[in-house]
């Protein structure tokens, strides 16, 4: 993420950046896919925060601190005052919301994610050209599980071909997996509604996200579309199993 780090992200969520800043961190954004993918991963668990939980006045207070903190170690000019002390206090606030964050995502009973979501990346290099160079290369950090640099690999190849449902079903997973949830979701419900050999693993792995968020109704409505012959219908009837 270059030089911005988690209160970045959370004051250019918030609308608190300086118009300057404000540009320079949107020009980052375009270049450096991690930082996208840590903003949209901070709107989502917010937007998720913000729908299932009660308001908490400690939240609030720790929001006023930020301000407060922001308003005495920066001047209208930009100028940084006692800065060191500022990146402490903000670093402890950060923390603290990171935790909460985490906590509500990763503290279920059961981790769905771990049980079925063990996934590696199988392509069948028949060309011999940079296209195949590409998805094999992709595939060696999937199976690493280094997500960020996959994306960019797979975005280089569907700019190719636009239509590789084998590309479009890995970065849809990639995405997911670096916090990009919606740019996710858009691949795998396209992969979903096309007709290559992935496209009830793409509804299992949509559904395998609903239940590993505790969103059982819309993974149960994905797993239903997942026919008895298909390959993926023993672990959809096993998941369905643990979410009833």
């Amino acid at each position: 993420m270059a030089a911005y780090n988690q209160e970045d992200i959370i004051r250019y969520v918030e609308g608190d950046m300086q118009p300057e800043e404000l540009l320079q961190f949107e020009a980052a954004l375009r270049e450096d896919a991690a930082l996208s993918a840590s903003v949209q991963q901070y709107r989502e668990v917010a937007a998720t925060l913000s729908e299932r939980l009660k308001p908490d006045p400690g939240l609030h207070q720790l929001k006023a601190t930020l301000q407060e903190q922001r308003a005495e170690h920066f001047q209208r000019t930009g100028k940084v005052v006692g800065f060191k002390k500022y990146l402490v206090t903000i670093g402890m606030a950060a923390a603290v919301l990171g935790g909460i964050f985490l906590f509500r995502f990763y503290s279920r009973d059961t981790s769905y994610m771990d049980t079925y979501g063990n996934i590696e990346m199988q392509v069948a290099a028949e060309r011999g050209n940079s296209e195949d160079t590409l998805l094999q290369s992709a595939a060696l950090y999937f199976n690493e599980k280094a997500y960020t640099k996959v994306i960019p690999l797979l975005d280089t190849y569907l700019k190719t071909d636009s239509s590789s449902q084998t590309a479009l079903y890995y970065r849809g997973i990639a995405f997911t997996q670096t916090g990009a949830v919606q740019a996710g979701m858009k691949d795998l419900v396209k992969v979903y509604e096309g007709e290559s050999v992935f496209k009830y693993d793409a509804a299992f792995y949509i559904a395998l996200y609903y239940a590993q968020a505790q969103h059982k109704k819309e993974a149960l409505t994905w797993l239903k579309k997942i026919p008895a012959d298909a390959a993926a219908a023993a672990k959809a009837a096993a998941l369905e199993k643990e979410l009833k």
